[in-house]
């Protein structure tokens, strides 16, 4: 058995669908071997994903394989069938979303359920196999749901992901407990659209409370979640349990309402703040992150200032900022790409210098102040990064990683808030 090296770009569930690819692979080979999970939410990503593509072609050899999987690879399969000879594209199985998985020899079997199974219960694969990649035992990414049909107008997943689907609430339990079991400190909940969760009546806030009282469980988080999706249910869940994170992560796109009307999204910013506001008073001392596309075809430059404005106004503490390119088959991309490259650069980074503002302000106010810190990787001996409850990123001499330890806040720096254990 040889060791697969893997290399994801884009969201989370990308990270969760590559770990459990890579133990099916790992079963598999007998040559050196590599995983890149693609990504084609922009154009840049779909850039990335075939430079990753190229590095582990030039690390495997010419006697290597390399597999790709992921979101490019499903959208343009023949440009990356085309870039080797052993380079092997792995398309979704039968129903789940589950890769063709190649068998010594040249034959495929499919790593998936049973499409009838699979789809005609709106329920995805029914075992779970998902780890965080950066190789600790301390982050688990629990993968509950696949596939969206918001239709946005500039998104290409419901292409490539297919309609929604939800794992079942029985198997994404015994997957988390077997999780925690087997080492992992942390879980964190993640799907294309994990606020549209259902199994039934079961929904995301009674899947959050579920899982919220596993025995050995240090945190639980939400990934991103769609403002439409937060419910009184699941604020309430979030308050009442302590070993949720309190974070949540809320895709705003834009802060101009003409333009949130372009992008085909189901809400506008009164509705938005609405839901930040519902959050706030719900969980206090809730951490809010977001993500916004800049220099989409209906956004001038009132729409944009609209935007800095907005995001100013809700006080987010970071802001994932991508740059519009036209996907293919989107509704959007009958729009064209008028704002110009330059001026999207220029936009981008002005969110940017304001994302780093928000993100140093969040951080300062947080010096002096103890924080309850869980443990991740090494940066040094002796010294690890971590994250609080509220997703707040700190660097502190002392302990483990695994371990839940507190910390009080001493500087602010690039990577975090630095400081000791106390009592380390």
């Amino acid at each position: 058995m040889e060791k697969i090296l893997i290399h994801t770009l884009g969201c989370k569930v990308n990270y969760a669908d590559m770990q459990s690819l890579s133990r099916e692979l790992a079963q598999l080979v007998d040559v050196p071997a590599a995983l890149v999970g693609t990504c084609c939410v922009t154009a840049e990503g779909e850039k990335q994903s075939r430079k990753e593509v190229r590095r582990a072609l030039r690390r495997v050899g010419p006697d290597g394989k390399v597999f790709v999987a992921g979101c490019a690879a499903r959208l343009h399969p023949d440009d990356f069938a085309g870039m080797g000879k052993n380079v092997e594209v792995l398309q979704p199985g039968t129903g789940s979303g589950a890769a063709l998985i190649p068998k010594p020899g040249g034959e495929t079997r499919a790593a998936a359920v049973d499409r009838e199974q699979a789809d005609g219960l709106l329920h995805g694969p029914e075992t779970t196999d998902n780890e965080t990649i950066s190789g600790d035992r301390t982050r688990f990414f629990l993968k509950v749901q696949d596939g969206c049909a918001n239709m946005c107008s500039y998104c290409v997943l419901p292409q490539v992901r297919g309609r929604p689907r939800s794992i079942r609430s029985g198997v994404v339990i015994d997957s988390a407990r077997k999780a925690v079991a087997s080492g992992y400190s942390e879980l964190v909940v993640t799907g294309i659209n994990t606020g549209g969760y259902r199994d039934g009546d079961f929904d995301l806030a009674a899947l959050m409370d579920e899982l919220s009282v596993l025995e050995g469980l240090n945190r639980l988080r939400l990934s991103s979640v769609e403002a439409i999706h937060v419910s009184d249910s699941l604020l309430e869940v979030m308050s009442r349990r302590e070993v949720i994170g309190r974070h949540l992560h809320l895709p705003l796109q834009s802060g101009d309402d003409g333009v949130l009307k372009a992008m085909g999204r189901r809400y506008d910013t009164s509705s938005f703040a609405a839901v930040v506001e519902r959050a706030r008073n719900a969980v206090p001392g809730i951490n809010l992150t977001t993500d916004v596309i800049t220099g989409f075809p209906a956004e001038d430059e009132q729409a944009f200032e609209n935007t800095v404005d907005f995001i100013k106004n809700m006080g987010f503490s970071k802001v994932h900022v991508f740059s519009y390119s036209p996907r293919p088959g989107t509704k959007a991309e009958e729009l064209g790409d008028p704002v110009p490259a330059q001026e999207k650069r220029r936009r981008a980074g002005k969110l940017r210098e304001l994302s780093d503002r928000l993100q140093d302000e969040h951080r300062q106010r947080k010096l002096g102040r103890v924080d309850e810190i869980l443990l991740e990787s090494a940066r040094r001996p002796g010294v690890h990064a971590g994250y609080s409850s509220d997703y707040t990123r700190y660097v502190a001499e002392g302990g483990k990683p695994g371990d839940m330890v507190k910390v009080c806040g001493e500087l602010v720096k690039t990577e975090g808030i630095w400081g000791k254990v106390l009592g380390g």
